[in-house]
């Protein structure tokens, strides 16, 4: 594992460059000895808690996505690195939740970034700076919960796991390989029921798709990205947390496998997926 000290650096140095979730990506994904500037940049809309909403912290998606890559790059059977990707995003999500009381970024900064008065706030208080430091101290450790996490021998099952994120990627038209990288957002990152991960690969797919064919565009948040958002709120009456959406959180990835394969969110996935 890198220096936590170089890792801390390094993980503050890039917030203010790819944003909070593109920065824990590479650092994470730079641990594991590759890294992927396309990747990183697309992670924009996720920042902020999904286009700004302010639901997971953009650090939780981006530990995610490096996760899923890994367990791709580790596991040759797709089962296999579903699970082991799904499993590594929940214990990422259980070492954010004992830094912090709350894995969502409006909580953590109490500030609407949606509202022009909410993104004032958040700068003239000195939130990037807090979010500096958040990434800081949290980079290390997220670096050595994906290290041993990934490490661990995948959850078992009769049948292949499979995750809601990597069947919403299939039929978007992604590879395996991303597929797979986005396996662990799957139950809301990790199986925690917090906001949809189907809703969170939609949009990074959106936005990777985009700068693939826009390469010299800055943006954050790029076309049709609020579109998906607006047509998932109609759809769900305002609701995005998936132990709602779902009306019950999976203690496994065999159980949500299980909900998926009796045809579970199916209606929309073919929603985001036509997006």
């Amino acid at each position: 594992m890198k220096n936590t000290c170089s890792a801390r650096k390094e993980a503050r140095t890039l917030l203010f460059k790819l944003g909070c979730t593109g920065a824990i990506f590479a650092v994470v994904n730079k641990n594991f000895g590759q890294r992927d500037s396309e990747v990183e940049k697309a992670t924009g809309p996720l920042c902020g808690g999904i286009l700004q909403e302010g639901h997971q912290c953009g650090m939780l998606w981006g530990a995610a996505l490096a996760a899923g890559t890994e367990a791709n790059r580790r596991m040759k059977d797709s089962s296999a690195a579903t699970s082991l990707a799904i499993s590594t995003a929940r214990d990422l999500v259980n070492s954010f939740n004992q830094r912090k009381s709350s894995v969502n970024c409006r909580d953590i900064t109490n500030c609407n970034q949606k509202s022009m008065l909410g993104q004032i706030k958040f700068f003239i208080t000195g939130k990037p700076l807090n979010c500096a430091r958040l990434i800081g101290r949290w980079a290390p450790e997220a670096i050595s919960t994906a290290d041993k996490s990934l490490s661990l021998s995948p959850e078992t099952s009769t049948k292949p796991i499979v995750s809601c994120t990597s069947i919403l990627a299939e039929k978007m038209g992604a590879s395996k390989e991303k597929a797979m990288m986005l396996a662990g957002f799957a139950g809301g990152i990790g199986l925690s029921g917090n906001a949809c991960g189907a809703l969170g690969a939609a949009v990074y797919l959106k936005a990777e798709k985009w700068f693939r064919e826009s390469p010299d565009d800055k943006r954050f948040i790029v076309p049709g990205s609020e579109e998906i958002m607006r047509d998932f709120l109609l759809e769900n009456r305002g609701e995005v947390r998936c132990r709602k959406i779902c009306g019950k959180t999976f203690a496994s990835a065999e159980e949500h496998s299980e909900y998926m394969r009796n045809g579970g969110c199916r209606k929309l996935i073919d929603l985001l997926a036509s997006a």
